[in-house]
């Protein structure tokens, strides 16, 4: 009777043992799925492409293009920016399929959706933008670091199979923009002091003040 107890209490923390290694690899599968944006940003060496860029075409027109961390790094929102055109996104990782979306609107009705892949030390997006009328334009756009403040973006002329053109069709050069430190707030005590001494100014002129006959 004794023999037939222990061996049911040993079968019990087999199984137990069995069922936590098993939560073991479903916990650390879940972990690996559920990387984030930002790590393969910085895994990729690809941090330099987050912050604000600006530049010229050659007909003098300024273009802004931003981008911004967001929601804990797990999404990087877009901001593209010229006379009559404005466009914004948001890139996000899916874990599921092993791939890095883009998906964004603009102020002309388009929207449009691509992927993001690195290619050495670039990172090349190719994108398909549907316009208001449904006209549909396929390209790609190569992004390399020139140096800390300069990125340069190539676009190409996509395949039907997908590959990018032989050349570009653009290249522009980007500078990035210096981030504006906040206007720093005048205490309550300083605005107190300036009212005094405003005050006080006003009180000299009225008592300097001579009536002449």
């Amino acid at each position: 009777m004794n023999q037939t107890q222990t061996s049911k209490a040993s079968i019990s923390y087999k199984s137990v043992v069995a069922a936590l290694a098993a939560c073991l690899v479903v916990f650390t599968s879940g972990a690996i799925a559920q990387q984030k944006l930002g790590d393969l940003v910085t895994e990729g060496g690809f941090d330099w492409i987050v912050g604000a860029w600006t530049a010229t075409t050659d007909e003098g027109d300024k273009i802004d293009l931003a981008y911004k961390w967001e929601l804990d790094k797990h999404m990087l929102s877009v901001h593209l920016k010229w006379p009559n055109y404005e466009y914004r996104g948001m890139i996000f990782y899916v874990p599921a399929e092993d791939k890095v979306i883009q998906v964004g609107v603009d102020n002309r009705g388009g929207n449009g959706k691509g992927i993001w892949q690195a290619e050495g030390n670039k990172a090349v997006h190719k994108y398909e933008h549907t316009d208001a009328d449904g006209q549909t334009n396929k390209m790609g756009m190569v992004h390399s670091r020139v140096n800390d403040d300069t990125m340069k973006v190539e676009v190409y002329e996509i395949s039907s199979n997908g590959e990018l053109g032989q050349s570009p069709a653009i290249t522009t050069e980007y500078k990035r923009q210096k981030e504006q430190a906040p206007p720093k707030a005048q205490s309550k005590a300083g605005e107190a002091m300036k009212s005094i001494s405003e005050q006080e100014a006003e009180t000299r002129k009225i008592a300097e003040f001579k009536v002449v006959r």
